[in-house]
């Protein structure tokens, strides 16, 4: 199923980040993905929306590409960041994978380390799958940005 993206704006798309002080356009779907091949669907496309964005996002200060994934709410979001990680552009990327998100809690794990395991299995995959789409594809690779991954801290982001 194809994703439809509404348009909002924000000031703060990825909660309080430090140096930021203009509106942002934000992005955002839902996804009903449930399974790999709808997930990975669906990521593709909000990859696909956050390059076709490119040109208008990128600027001299632009240096990352940064792709968070918040496994606990399921959502993931694409934005273009400078050398600190602090200012993003102006629009930003926002796909909350709601069925997975209520699988997610609906589940009855064994325990918090069962749960905490698939959490980052399934952040591990998502991370390969970003991988593997950027690397491949023609619009990214017009643009000198290194592309990050995290799910937990902007900090803590990995290249890709």
């Amino acid at each position: 199923m194809d994703l439809v993206w509404t348009l909002n704006q924000s000031s703060t798309p990825f909660g309080s980040t430090a140096g930021e002080d203009r509106e942002h356009e934000i992005h955002y779907a839902e996804s009903t993905a449930l399974t790999s091949d709808a997930t990975y669907q669906d990521l593709a496309a909000s990859l696909n929306l956050a390059i076709s964005m490119l040109d208008q996002n990128v600027n001299d200060s632009s240096r990352y590409f940064l792709i968070h994934w918040e496994s606990q709410e399921a959502t993931l979001t694409l934005s273009v960041t400078d050398d600190c990680k602090e200012k993003d552009s102006r629009a930003v990327i926002c796909c909350h994978f709601a069925e997975l998100e209520k699988r997610m809690l609906d589940t009855q794990y064994s325990s918090e380390e069962e749960k905490q395991h698939f959490l980052a299995e399934f952040s591990e995959n998502l991370r390969f799958w970003c991988k593997e789409f950027l690397s491949t594809d023609q619009g990214f690779s017009h643009f000198s940005l290194v592309a990050l991954f995290t799910d937990t801290t902007r900090d803590s982001a990995v290249i890709l």
